[in-house]
């Protein structure tokens, strides 16, 4: 009896040692090699969506113009908020994204554009460990936008207020008083 039991703790450890084994060569991947990460595209045919993440169909809305589609998307998920950004922060480029800006750690933002639109990432964790992914695509503002009021450029005599043509209105107040 006693040797039996030896007998199959033996075979138990070959067979255990063995199971890692690949007799026929066929997974000989490197194990060191990293991973890569399943990604999606949703409307956004220049935006990649890490398969972690899934949509919130009720939380987002994308209008089609002839400027392209602009619009949010939710997406809840239990993919780690620095892996998302890092995944953001890498593919973006890859699809002609440009970085304008990033916020990271407490709470993830990044800013991308491309051509006639701008692309604002927000990644939250809440306390139920969900992580909450916002991917919001806005028509970018060209630089023909002059505000009516200054910039900081030469000062202007009057401020207009909301609607008015600049000339000042009887009884109306500025800064200056």
């Amino acid at each position: 009896m006693r040797y039996m039991k030896c007998l199959v703790l033996a075979l138990l450890l070959a067979s255990w040692g063995c199971a890692g084994t690949d007799l026929m060569g066929s997974g000989s991947q490197d194990p060191a090699a990293p991973k890569v990460q399943q990604s999606f595209f949703y409307d956004y045919n220049d935006i990649r969506v890490p398969e972690e993440m899934e949509i919130q169909t009720d939380k987002s809305n994308i209008t089609p113009t002839a400027d392209g589609k602009f619009g949010t998307m939710k997406f809840k998920g239990w993919a780690e908020p620095i892996s998302l950004f890092d995944f953001f922060f890498h593919n973006m480029p890859k699809d002609g994204w440009t970085m304008v800006t990033y916020q990271k750690y407490q709470r993830f933002f990044l800013v991308f554009t491309k051509d006639n639109r701008v692309c604002m990432i927000t990644i939250e964790e809440t306390p139920l460990w969900y992580t909450w992914l916002e991917i919001k695509v806005s028509p970018k503002v060209g630089n023909t936008y002059s505000p009516a009021y200054s910039t900081g450029g030469q000062p202007m005599d009057t401020y207009p207020s909301s609607g008015s043509t600049g000339a000042p209105v009887e009884g109306e107040r500025t800064l200056s008083q």
